[in-house]
């Protein structure tokens, strides 16, 4: 092959080392950073509020929620909930929400391992559905065809209700 062929092979950046884990305690900061896009922010900025509520989080036997990290960096999170009830079956139905990542590892792989994760999870505890709400505004970003890739069908329409 002569050099001005060789210099048109493309070359292969190396796939991310992603890992997914489920969030502890100490977690609170890493998912508060991604959520509100906050990179700088420190312990000290977390208010009374998210504390609380991160410890309600916590202590919720069928709430998970998920980190993906690489190289120590928490660049992704998810939570799934998994919601008991005595239709079809007594199986419950499992609830994804969510699924964020941080913009630079966007497209790398994070978010699938995360899906991955949360359907073991969901298979494990025996669940007949897995629901995840997508906004309408993502049709044209990547989001809704990701969804697919991942085997969601879009069957159902959602109706919301802000208080």
């Amino acid at each position: 092959m002569s050099g001005a062929e060789g210099s048109r092979v493309a070359r292969v950046s190396p796939t991310p080392s992603y890992r997914v884990r489920i969030a502890e305690d100490d977690d609170l900061l890493h998912v508060v950073r991604l959520i509100e896009r906050s990179p700088a922010l420190t312990r000290e900025g977390l208010s009374d509020r998210h504390r609380s509520t991160w410890d309600r989080m916590m202590s919720t036997p069928d709430l998970t929620v998920y980190l993906a990290h690489l190289d120590g960096e928490a660049v992704g999170t998810t939570s799934l909930l998994v919601m008991p009830h005595v239709t079809h079956d007594c199986r419950p139905t499992a609830f994804i929400e969510p699924l964020l990542v941080a913009e630079p590892h966007r497209r790398q792989g994070a978010a699938r391992l995360m899906i991955v994760r949360v359907l073991d999870d969901a298979r494990r505890l025996a669940c007949r559905k897995v629901q995840v709400m997508s906004h309408k505004r993502h049709v044209d970003d990547g989001a809704h065809e990701f969804y697919r890739s991942m085997g969601f069908d879009p069957e159902a329409e959602g109706f919301r209700l802000y208080l």
